[in-house]
């Protein structure tokens, strides 16, 4: 687990009937160094008492500090009911700055839909159908383009960890039949929390009942020590996020870097445990073309990967881009670029970057893989129908059918196991009548 130092550590006082939920909790408080001498109880009642001191709290330090600092609030994974007829969040104050008050009482989405064909036609997206399921919010990476990461002030975990696996996921597991592979995230990087949380252990046992069920994670980190003793290890692959190292100095400041994640990767290996990468969100930094090269260059040599995917920064506008980060650092013709297209972009899923500067660092980058790797699968996420069409000769998939990272029919190998999906949402524009940026 990450090395956190929480300067508040709240639990909500339901956890006091849940053995389980209080080992974890014990686990969490050992490796952080506390007691539950040092844990603030609260009652549902308390709950905007709560969510006002943590909004209030505003450390003075680096934000390398200020993450593994930030306030943990142990809660109970509210299985019934909804927050809107729970009488506790009732009569919400006027004018006092909050934070995340339901999640706070435990209403975190079980799971949620992601990528369905109706959103990625509307986005322009090419993925996956799939389930997203999630226990925790919140995450310590500081990560600029992450409203969870910089802009989050506390981690909110549940540590109802079997009864929400055996009342939640289960159901979502059997409700969907189609599904074969699921991510555990939400908008957290739970492998930071592991040992002490626990959550895949007994969430690889559940999937190790259904045949052909496997479980992904999904980090930016480096922490992988607790796979090697997971019972059912068999059921578990590692995907990672990876910048190169000088990118993540800029956009991932509490992250590992890019040469620590590749370590990782290779410890996996040693296990069986299959890895895919996705190199997301890719910034064009001076020297991106080096930067990335260097890293192409380590992660081929050190790791053993199923799937490799390219994902530019995007989810951006360049207005953000400005605010995000110091222009002067990144490669003045893309920048240019991204202004000169700042109205034809407008609010694209894909901007800041049009789709000629984004052609031509996928384009690079793919010619680096192939240097190395001649058969690797390789993709790019989350991209237009436009792009995967003018990658065509040089990416070697079939965008309607292709190994990815994440997608939910794909377990190791890379295999398909289901024939009830079997399609991504690529369509052409032509089909959907989209003009692709």
């Amino acid at each position: 687990m990450y090395a956190l130092r929480p300067d508040r550590i709240y639990a909500h006082e339901a956890l006091r009937t849940n053995p389980d939920a209080m080992e974890r909790m014990a686990r969490f408080l050992e490796t952080m160094g506390n007691t539950t001498d040092d844990v603030d109880w609260f009652a549902p009642e308390d709950v905007y008492r709560v969510s006002g001191e943590v909004a209030a709290w505003t450390p003075e330090m680096d934000v390398q500090d200020w993450k593994m600092r930030q306030p943990i609030v142990f809660t109970n994974f509210a299985l019934s009911g909804t927050a809107g007829e729970d009488p506790a969040l009732k009569n919400k104050p006027e004018g006092t700055p909050l934070f995340n008050p339901e999640h706070i009482l435990g209403y975190l989405p079980i799971f949620t839909p992601h990528h369905t064909p109706e959103k990625d036609a509307e986005s322009g997206m090419v993925c996956w159908p799939s389930m997203f399921l999630a226990s925790v919010h919140g995450c310590s990476h500081g990560c600029v383009y992450c409203g969870a990461g910089r802009g989050g002030k506390a981690l909110i975990i549940a540590l109802n960890v079997r009864e929400y696996l055996q009342k939640g996921i289960r159901k979502v597991i059997e409700d969907n039949p189609w599904q074969k592979c699921f991510l555990m995230m939400g908008a957290a990087d739970i492998a930071t929390l592991e040992p002490e949380y626990g959550l895949y252990e007994d969430y690889l046992n559940l999937l190790a009942e259904y045949e052909d069920h496997y479980g992904y994670f999904h980090t930016n980190g480096d922490c992988v020590d607790w796979v090697e003793n997971l019972t059912h290890r068999e059921r578990v692959i590692g995907v990672w996020s990876l910048c190169s190292n000088e990118a993540s100095a800029l956009l991932e400041p509490c992250a590992p870097p890019a040469s620590s994640r590749i370590d990782a990767m290779a410890k996996l290996a040693d296990w069986g445990v299959p890895v895919r990468v996705k190199m997301k969100p890719i910034l064009p930094i001076r020297d991106w073309r080096e930067s990335y090269a260097g890293c192409i260059k380590e992660l081929l040599s050190k790791a053993k990967l199923e799937t490799l995917g390219f994902t530019s920064m995007i989810w951006n506008t360049y207005d953000r881009l400005e605010a995000l980060l110091d222009t002067d650092q990144l490669d003045p013709t893309f920048v240019e670029a991204a202004r000169e297209a700042k109205d034809e972009m407008g609010e694209s899923r894909h901007g800041p970057f049009p789709h000629e500067k984004r052609l031509e660092m996928y384009r690079f980058l793919i010619s680096e893989v192939r240097k190395y790797d001649e058969k690797l699968p390789l993709f790019v996420s989350t991209e237009t129908a436009r792009m995967w069409d003018d990658l065509a000769p040089v990416i070697g998939q079939n965008p309607r059918k292709f190994f990815c990272g994440c997608n939910p029919v794909q377990g190791p190998g890379p295999r398909y196991i289901s024939s009830d999906v079997n399609e991504s949402n690529y369509r052409t524009n032509k089909e959907t009548g989209r003009e692709d940026k």
